[in-house]
């Protein structure tokens, strides 16, 4: 009796392990479909007054705390719905609340929103914040005023900044020009974002925003060079960013490798098409 027993157990075993061994085999052979979160809607932003009231003393702990966890988890994706509802921009946002002396959190979140996420609304709320605790920061008014001027098409704004640090120590010849060409600016100029943005390059120690200023800088230059050798003038750059020579085929200039447009005055360009 007792071997009956054993031999109907030993039996449901083997059999147990037949059946939990074509679900492995199964489940790995199995096409699933895959399911991606953007990070815009699994971020988690508390409001910054209820953090700042619960933190009891430790603004500045928690403050670092969330930037450390911004940086981590900061992705690339695109955000062009100007409603200042960018996951990124709401973390800058309660960062500073919690430290309102907190620097880099402007200057680097203001550069990230502007250059890599395309939040234009937020990079100047981010900037214009920064500038209420730090209003004779070099960097942050360049920085600002250029968002301002080139991205957003604000040339008033633009203008307004770039005069306070027109006598900056650290002001160089490019502000100087800026401020001259905005007094009679009707539109975006390829030479001043590629001047701009190289010098934003040259001082940047982040990866991202320097990869990121790179394509730019390259998109700028192709659609600068080939629009001038597509008119045959005979002082065009036949060289882009990355010092490759342009390809004339079939009666076009062609750059060597295809590139996202940079498209001037984005801010504008969404409004008048109504695009998000």
């Amino acid at each position: 009796m007792i071997s009956k027993t054993n031999g109907k157990i030993n039996l449901l075993l083997v059999s147990a392990f037949i059946i939990y061994g074509s679900a492995i085999y199964f489940h790995k052979k199995s096409n699933k479909p895959s399911i991606e979160i953007k990070k815009q809607d699994s971020s988690i932003n508390l409001n910054e007054h209820f953090i700042k009231l619960i933190s009891l003393g430790n603004k500045r702990m928690i403050s670092d705390l969330i930037w450390i966890q911004t940086l981590l988890e900061s992705d690339l994706e695109k955000y062009s719905q100007q409603d200042l509802g960018n996951w990124l921009y709401l973390r800058f946002m309660t960062i500073s609340t919690l430290d309102p002396m907190f620097y880099e959190n402007y200057l680097f979140g203001g550069m990230y929103l502007s250059i890599v996420k395309d939040d234009l609304l937020g990079a100047a709320n981010i900037y214009e914040k920064g500038l209420s605790v730090f209003p004779e920061d070099y960097k942050l008014n360049y920085n600002a005023g250029f968002n301002y001027y080139y991205e957003m098409g604000d040339y008033k704004n633009g203008l307004r900044l770039f005069k306070k640090i027109e006598n900056h120590p650290d002001a160089n010849q490019m502000v100087k020009f800026l401020i001259n060409k905005l007094q009679f600016e009707t539109d975006g100029d390829h030479n001043i974002a590629i001047a701009f943005l190289e010098f934003t390059l040259k001082n940047s120690k982040d990866k991202i925003i320097q990869n990121k200023i790179r394509d730019d800088i390259y998109a700028l230059k192709a659609e600068r060079d080939l629009k001038c050798l597509s008119t045959g003038k005979s002082n065009c750059d036949q060289y882009d960013f990355e010092g490759s020579r342009y390809i004339y085929n079939n009666g076009q200039w062609k750059a060597s490798k295809i590139y996202n447009s940079y498209r001037i005055h984005r801010l504008k360009a969404q409004k008048k098409s109504g695009s998000n």
